[in-house]
């Protein structure tokens, strides 16, 4: 999107003026891309709560975004190859997702919940972390990625499940999260194996 590379520019120039970085190429790229990226995921949960507020589904939205944002962040996955195709995608699966839970949040079984919950720890456990090429993980990142990821997505599994025994329907948000980040991880997971192959 030609709108966040200009305001990362301006930033990234502020700082420059600033002396707050170096002005090595290998520095301004960093600092571009984690501006860049930034900015994009800003611009997802704006776009996120706008689909919460227009759906009269706010509480669903924020409760996604709570658990989607720092699974995301320990398990990787796919990513578009450009900020309007990520934000563009993110925002249809999330439409996609919020219709899927109107139509089966009320008549999903206990072992259905169960099945969510067991495909998408067995993904995090088994995939994760998925590396972003512009952002590679020491072996101790990745150590830490995949324990961290595995905490959170039992906890986000047993809060849903729970919630939904006890009869609030809202839970199965956090569980439809869980999957969604799982296809998204078996999705670059496939891509790099077709790199590998090429």
């Amino acid at each position: 999107m030609k709108m966040i590379k200009s305001i990362s520019n301006k930033l990234l120039q502020y700082l420059l003026q600033a002396n707050v970085i170096d002005k090595s190429e290998d520095v301004l790229a960093y600092y571009k891309y984690g501006i860049e990226i930034t900015i994009s995921s800003l611009l997802n949960i704006v776009l996120i709560i706008s689909i919460g507020i227009i759906s009269g589904q706010l509480i669903e939205s924020i409760l996604f975004l709570i658990c989607f944002v720092p699974m995301r962040q320990f398990t990787g996955g796919y990513h578009a190859d450009s900020y309007f195709k990520c934000n563009f995608l993110f925002s249809v699966l999330y439409i996609l997702l919020l219709i899927i839970y109107n139509l089966t949040a009320s008549i999903i079984t206990f072992y259905g919940e169960l099945l969510i919950a067991i495909f998408s720890i067995t993904v995090i456990i088994t995939e994760c972390p998925i590396e972003h090429p512009n952002k590679l993980l020491s072996n101790s990142q990745k150590k830490n990625n995949k324990y961290l990821a595995i905490i959170l997505g039992l906890l986000y599994s047993m809060v849903g499940v729970t919630l939904k025994v006890l009869s609030y329907n809202i839970g199965v948000i956090f569980l439809y999260a869980l999957m969604l980040i799982s296809i998204l991880v078996i999705v670059a997971t496939v891509q790099k194996m077709r790199k590998g192959e090429q």
